[in-house]
């Protein structure tokens, strides 16, 4: 089973102090689990007052701003951000069973209706292995969102 959880930590403009800050900073970056089956599981935890979903999937899928081959390759997908805006779709690294990776990003987000929100993800996949444990491959694509 290969299972994709994206942790994703939501803020707003006025949620941009250190006391915030330090808040987002204890949150978790994996929880567990829950009960699932499928070849390919995507669980999605928003840690604001919404509840977390639970998606099965078939491959090829994005997801996670990530897009899942079936050779077990991981690549990058391109995100409607307003920042970072040049962040191109890209190979990441190959995922085997028994391995274990993480995914970070961070982004700002507008719109025409929209107030700047913010978004933290951290994205662990796990292939034939539970989500607890090292990573064989780390990505961190965070960048500074208030230039």
């Amino acid at each position: 089973m290969l299972v994709v959880q994206r942790v994703l930590t939501r803020w707003s403009k006025a949620g941009r102090g250190a006391a915030a800050a330090t808040l987002r900073g204890s949150l978790p970056d994996r929880v567990p689990l829950p009960a699932c089956t499928g070849d390919v599981v995507f669980h999605d935890v928003l840690l604001t007052p919404r509840a977390e979903t639970l998606r099965e999937l078939t491959l090829p899928a994005t997801v996670a701003g990530l897009r899942l081959h079936p050779d077990g390759r991981v690549s990058r997908a391109a995100v409607l951000a307003s920042h970072p805006r040049h962040r191109r779709p890209d190979d990441l690294f190959t995922l085997a069973p028994g391995q274990r990776a993480r995914y970070r990003a961070n982004f700002r987000f507008s719109g025409y209706s929209l107030e700047w929100y913010y978004e933290q993800w951290t994205v662990t996949l796990a292939h034939d292995v539970g989500l607890e444990g090292g990573f064989d491959h780390e990505v961190d694509d965070r960048v500074s969102l208030y230039p």
